[in-house]
């Protein structure tokens, strides 16, 4: 694009030059023009009944997104003391402690990552403040005499659920605001940046808090949560056309 000047005698002069490059929308709201502080003489006050009923409707969206994050943890919970069959496993990486609950795992980011695209980032962050205030709520409050009918499980010490739900939450908001950073023309970019963002991140701190040790059990574990975040990739791509970005993203 060149933008020009003219003087009396009509000949026009270059005044600026800019060279054309990749652009993408950074947000939602880039989307949404003139902003809403600047359209129609500014943003209109909501009542507190609008209000009311916004929030009402994020709950809604976000219901069924929180309780299968729930379901899922859940699972990782039910699955933690269940080691991966050997024939699953390649040649050398038995013994590493990695379990079926590990192959659960990286769903629970990409059901955020999907929320995350669906409604942004700030949806997808109470996406998993909700979820995980749900899974401590079933394991403090002990609705229904839970333990009657869930397993104590040996290896899930306090410190490491304690650690487990830090490094979860943790890594999952680094996954977040990767994703919404990673957001482009292609798909892919987005959901596998996020995900190995949180893979690093788990595999980092949680064997490290949960154990006291870091070694080369967390290097196993971060290549399967990598290579599980990688097949996970095909129901993602699967599941855009019903998840399209709200205000025109582009399908980003």
């Amino acid at each position: 694009m060149r933008v020009t000047r003219f003087h009396d005698d009509a000949i026009p002069v270059p005044a600026r030059e800019y060279e054309p490059g990749p652009y993408r929308l950074r947000h939602g709201e880039d989307a949404v023009w003139p902003p809403p502080a600047r359209a129609y003489g500014g943003k209109v006050e909501e009542t507190t009944l609008e209000r009311a009923l916004a929030y009402g409707r994020i709950a809604a969206q976000l219901l069924v997104p929180v309780l299968l994050l729930f379901t899922l943890l859940l699972a990782v919970y039910l699955y933690a003391d269940a080691g991966l069959p050997a024939a699953w496993l390649p040649t050398g990486a038995e013994g590493f402690g990695l379990g079926i609950s590990d192959l659960v795992l990286p769903g629970c980011w990409t059901v955020i990552h999907l929320t995350n695209r669906r409604y942004g980032p700030a949806h997808a962050f109470g996406h998993l403040v909700a979820g995980l205030s749900l899974a401590i709520l079933a394991a403090l409050i002990n609705p229904w005499d839970i333990r009657g009918w869930l397993p104590d499980l040996p290896s899930l010490t306090w410190r490491a659920v304690l650690a487990f739900f830090l490094v979860f939450g943790i890594a999952n908001f680094v996954a977040i605001v990767a994703f919404d950073a990673a957001r482009g023309p292609r798909w892919w970019s987005a959901p596998l940046a996020a995900s190995l963002a949180a893979s690093f991140i788990y595999s980092g701190l949680y064997y490290l808090l949960a154990f006291g040790r870091l070694g080369l059990e967390a290097l196993a574990h971060f290549l399967l949560f990598a290579a599980v975040s990688v097949a996970l990739l095909a129901p993602y791509w699967l599941l855009r056309p019903a998840m399209k970005p709200l205000n025109g993203m582009n399908g980003y």
